[in-house]
């Protein structure tokens, strides 16, 4: 009888070192892969579609500021009736008119080139905001993938506690251990439906965080996403990290558009201090004064220069406030600059060491793995009792999902690296 339970004993046993070998990846795999996500994710962005129509609005505004550059044409008519000196004048006047501004101390060629940053800055809100998304979407996936992951753990350590129970209930009736053998188990079984609750309470909270960001009508929808956590092997080098960082970052791109724009605006600033110079004709019926002149073929050319001499000093004023304005964004450029730098430094840091983590995880989860079947072989043979083996079970357990852990930081911090350097 004893021969028999221990053939028994040994057949779960193997079955168990056999099973526990494989416990990682989520079985409960869906079809929604991460680039599908993101897709729909932009589809569905109102910000994005708000940005693509202000870039509408900011190439008509370039247009139309383009037309400064060419003369302005109209017709001009009416009926003119007055009284000088006793005499009576009345008469339809009638002609056309063109007007060409020559020179207004540069304030076109400033305002057109000004508004050619706005349709940059625009442009950069656009690539900027398409990179939020998918890195909040990837943000959110990876967590999922931990969450679904450490439920299937869990999950696999519940059926493995059940039948590591059916062990401790065997040996409980042949006598080699007691009760208590088997109250261990039934502790660990508990501990773990406990944690699964929060485990699925922690997927419906990112379920609904990817139906916010998907646009989805019914954030209770949960997507079921394809996918695992796997290591990734990109070991970012800093030096071209830096100069990345130092071309693309979205804020130092945008803060040196605004340094330029403000920029533009000292100059036409500037422009208000000198002279401008317009060129006016007129041809056909024209009214000179307060009469109507005789013929139909009338005409009248004028080159007009205007010298601002005394504004009452709101000009030399505005050209201070630009002026203070602009160095305080040269100061606050140069401080996003630092502050952007450190906050790459600090990542690749965290990168490194989360990369040096994980062989050291990797090692122990081998180790781990090696414990267990030593422990499950020993508490078949009467040598461990059931702490022993709950404690190998629960070591193995937890390295596998702090292997996971890991794995998702690492993750999330090569997504923080893809969003300083502006990496699509």
């Amino acid at each position: 009888m004893i021969s028999a339970l221990m053939s028994k004993l040994w057949i779960v046993g193997l079955m168990v070192a056999v099973v526990i070998s494989a416990w990682a990846d989520h079985p409960n795999e869906g079809s929604l892969a991460i680039e599908q996500l993101i897709k729909h994710a932009e589809s569905n962005n109102l910000d994005l579609k708000q940005i693509e129509f202000n870039l509408k609005a900011a190439q008509a505004d370039l247009f139309s500021k383009r037309g400064r550059y060419y003369p302005q044409f109209s017709l001009e008519g009416g009926y003119l009736t007055s009284r000088v000196s006793q005499e009576n004048h009345s008469g339809v006047f009638l002609f056309g008119k063109a007007e060409w501004n020559l020179f207004r101390g540069g304030a076109d060629d400033v305002q057109i080139k000004q508004t050619g940053l706005n349709l940059d800055l625009e442009e950069l809100k656009a690539k900027a905001l398409k990179l939020k998304i998918k890195n909040e979407v990837s943000k959110v996936y990876y967590e999922m993938l931990f969450i679904l992951e450490s439920i299937a753990l869990k999950e696999r350590a519940l059926s493995f506690n059940a039948e590591q129970m059916k062990l401790a209930v065997a040996k409980r009736n042949s006598g080699f251990t007691s009760q208590t053998d088997v109250l261990e188990f039934e502790l660990r079984e508990s501990t773990l439906r406990s944690d699964l609750l929060l485990l699925q309470q922690d997927r419906e909270i990112k379920s609904k965080e990817l139906a916010l960001l998907l646009g989805s009508s019914t954030p209770e929808t949960f997507f079921a996403i394809k996918g695992h956590l796997h290591r990734s092997s990109v070991k970012p080098n800093f030096s071209q990290m830096l100069e990345q960082l130092r071309k693309n970052n979205k804020e130092l791109r945008e803060s040196e558009l605004l340094v330029k724009t403000l920029d533009y605006d000292k100059r036409r600033v500037v422009a208000d201090f000198l002279p401008q110079l317009d060129l006016e004709a007129q041809y056909g019926r024209l009214a000179e004064g307060e009469r109507v002149s005789d013929g139909n073929h009338n005409y009248s050319v004028m080159l007009k220069l205007s010298i601002p001499l005394f504004s009452g000093l709101e000009t030399y004023y505005a050209h201070q406030f630009v002026q203070s304005t602009l160095q305080a964004r040269h100061l606050k450029k140069i401080k996003q600059s630092q502050d952007v730098e450190i906050e790459l430094e600090k990542t690749l840091s965290s990168i490194q060491i989360l990369n040096h983590r994980l062989d050291l995880e990797e090692k122990n989860l081998s180790r781990s793995e090696t414990y267990y079947k030593m422990t499950l072989s020993e508490y078949r043979r009467g040598v461990k009792n059931s702490p022993d083996m709950v404690g190998a079970t629960e070591r193995l357990l937890e390295a596998r999902i702090r292997n996971l852990e890991y794995r998702r930081d690492l993750a999330l911090s090569l997504l923080k690296v893809k969003d300083l350097v502006g990496e699509e």
